[in-house]
């Protein structure tokens, strides 16, 4: 559609993503061929609005989630009929991101950057982590989320591997049980068919390297992997291929989902260029689109709440 409302189409078969590139080049030719009258609005002014920049001197980090199979004593990635042949609509892992501030990033560091030196991270940065970090893009798509009292329990600790004059290696370590309560519905009609409760009890393992001379962390590598129960959209395949019986299901205590999480460092988060810096989080940008500040204080969140609930 131009910005005058006129609206502009290309012919494209349903199914064949094929066709795509062929009517996008339609639009445009159409587009081309437009008087300049016709492809602005009349008086029309706009404000540039370039992507939020993260904090200043803070880090992102981007996550990846996605459900795996756990067969002949390892973990691979699903396959025939792993997981009931049930495969999720995401054709790989999900991508999403967190926002640390520099003090957050900071408090992680020991007093004494000597090796055993260890020391929890505080309560509130491992909410963050937990609540916003450990979102299964994957399973839920858009319909389901934590709640602010999802955290059952949890902890994460950081501990001095190694130290040098140049940098120092830090394992972080853990493990949280999450869990909210949830309603399977029969899709595409929503008609309600169970309650049920999302839970994932996960271990989280990783490695942050520090660097004495720049003063700041440069590698963030860490995983998190356990059982997940409860609602999820998925598909049914069948040879390899998808047969297109899509559903909410339940993961059961028999059957319980294995779902990972990756974390790693953004390193161009502070180097891209406005125009070309990538957007915040979905948790960040919708969840927290008019509550900002919940969502660098998941306990302000709580109580907020809690209050709503009432």
């Amino acid at each position: 559609m131009t910005s005058s409302g006129r609206l502009l189409s290309g012919s494209m078969k349903y199914g064949d993503r094929n066709s795509l590139a062929h009517a996008l080049r339609e639009v445009l030719d159409a587009y081309a061929k437009l008087p300049e009258a016709e492809r602005r609005a009349a008086g029309a002014t706009a404000e540039e609005k370039p992507v939020a920049a993260p904090p200043p001197g803070g880090l992102v980090l981007t996550i990846y989630d996605r459900p795996i199979a756990h067969a002949e004593g390892r973990y691979r990635l699903p396959e025939g009929k792993d997981l009931g042949g049930l495969r999720t609509h995401a054709p790989s892992g999900q991508r999403s991101s967190l926002w640390l501030t520099q003090a957050e990033w900071q408090s992680l560091l020991p007093a004494k950057l000597e090796k055993g030196q260890s020391q929890p991270v505080s309560s509130k940065l491992a909410r963050r982590i937990f609540l916003y970090g450990l979102w299964p893009q994957t399973l839920w798509v858009v319909e389901h989320a934590w709640q602010p009292d999802a955290m059952r329990e949890g902890e994460l600790h950081v501990t001095v591997a190694e130290a040098s004059d140049q940098k120092v290696r830090l394992r972080i370590h853990g493990g949280v049980t999450m869990a909210t309560k949830s309603r399977l519905r029969i899709y595409p009609t929503g008609k309600f068919a169970k309650d049920l409760e999302n839970r994932y009890d996960a271990r989280l393992e990783g490695t942050i390297v520090y660097d004495r001379a720049k003063e700041k962390i440069v590698q963030w590598d860490m995983v998190a992997l356990g059982d997940y129960l409860g609602a999820m959209f998925t598909t049914r395949e069948e040879n390899g291929k998808r047969i297109g019986d899509d559903q909410w299901r339940e993961a059961t205590r028999e059957a319980p989902t294995p779902l990972g999480f990756a974390f790693e460092l953004d390193q161009t988060a502070y180097d891209t260029p406005p125009e070309r810096r990538r957007p915040r989080s979905f948790v960040h940008a919708y969840i927290f689109r008019d509550r900002e500040q919940f969502y660098w204080d998941p306990e302000k969140w709580e109580e907020d709440w809690k209050k709503r609930q009432r």
